[in-house]
């Protein structure tokens, strides 16, 4: 009976044995799974990112006609928000033009653009840009080693997790009451949805002015302020909103009174029919000017309302966020 016993459990260790080796070979195939999803996943990130074409970015800039000296017109107006930098960092700087503008202003700066051709272009023009991904050249940076940073033009080419990651990184390296300007395309302006926007090939999505500065929070960043570039104000009416109607319903007699008397007769240029002629104006005046009064003001409140829509829609085609790494 015991030999039978003893048989019983080495028959039993064996199965505990089988069960843990079939145990095994399943955390290996997880774990095998787990590899190729892995794996899987890194090749749909790849996928998702795209792989940039060389030149491409300097190519479409010249095939829109960017001129550096049409940049700096348009960028001149952030110059104020980097008085005093000791180094400012221009993250997708293409050609490098508000490089040059910042050192033509006596601020130190570098640019920084994974396209090669715009970085070739701009330091032939003796500029200090880098050719590198602009998150591997923030990534080795120190912390703290600038006060200024410029991000034009590059959020729109990136999802929100991407942004949420630059923004981070911007503040890993600002020093403290370092400042970030960030510009966009606006998306409260039509013009940047019927022609600027669709026009780029790399486009991803508008961002929100309140949606930026919200990221920019997340990211530790305080007092974010937003507006637009004036530089391109009212692009498709231009500078006339809709006038008023201005009227005087006495209208003022000819400046060539001869020829109105030989058209007329200088018979009739008598007292009498002067006195007619102002009795018709003052029945006019009495009579009819309140009610071309009342259509000329229902009429310039209609134009009003117009150029209120015609501006809330016609608006700068570039909004920007910027903001601080508190001290």
């Amino acid at each position: 009976m015991r030999q039978e016993a003893g048989g019983r459990e080495q028959e039993a260790g064996g199965k505990k044995h089988e069960a843990r080796s079939r145990e095994q070979e399943a955390g290996g195939m997880r774990q095998e799974a787990g590899g190729r999803e892995q794996e899987a996943g890194g090749r749909e990130q790849e996928a998702g990112g795209g792989k940039q074409v060389q030149g491409l970015d300097y190519a479409f800039l010249r095939y829109i006609g960017v001129t550096p000296e049409g940049q700096k017109r348009i960028q001149d107006f952030y110059l104020p928000f980097f008085a005093g930098c000791r180094r400012v960092l221009d993250l997708g700087c293409g050609d490098g033009d508000f490089v040059e503008l910042l050192a033509e202003n006596g601020i130190p700066a570098t640019g920084v653009d994974a396209d090669e051709q715009c970085c070739a272009a701009a330091q032939a023009r003796g500029l200090d840009v880098v050719c590198a991904d602009v998150f591997a050249y923030l990534q080795s940076l120190p912390e703290a080693s600038v006060d200024g940073i410029f991000c034009a033009h590059l959020v729109e080419h990136l999802p929100y997790e991407q942004v949420l990651e630059l923004f981070r990184l911007c503040y890993r390296v600002l020093s403290a009451d370092g400042r970030i300007v960030v510009a966009t395309p606006n998306v409260r302006g039509l013009f940047a949805h019927l022609e600027m926007f669709y026009q780029h090939f790399g486009h991803v999505t508008f961002y929100h002015p309140h949606l930026l500065s919200f990221l920019l929070q997340q990211a530790g960043f305080v007092q974010p302020t937003e507006g637009e570039n004036p530089r391109l104000a009212a692009p498709l009416w231009g500078q006339q909103p809709p006038q008023p109607i201005v009227y005087d319903p006495l209208l003022p007699a000819s400046p060539d009174t001869s020829q109105r008397t030989k058209c007329i007769g200088a018979s009739r240029d008598t007292p009498l029919h002067r006195l007619v002629r102002r009795a018709k104006n003052y029945l006019a005046t009495l009579i009819v000017r309140p009610y071309l009064d009342q259509i000329v003001a229902q009429v310039n409140q209609r134009l009003d309302r117009q150029a209120a829509l015609l501006a809330s829609l016609d608006r700068s085609f570039e909004c920007y966020v910027q903001a601080v790494k508190q001290g």
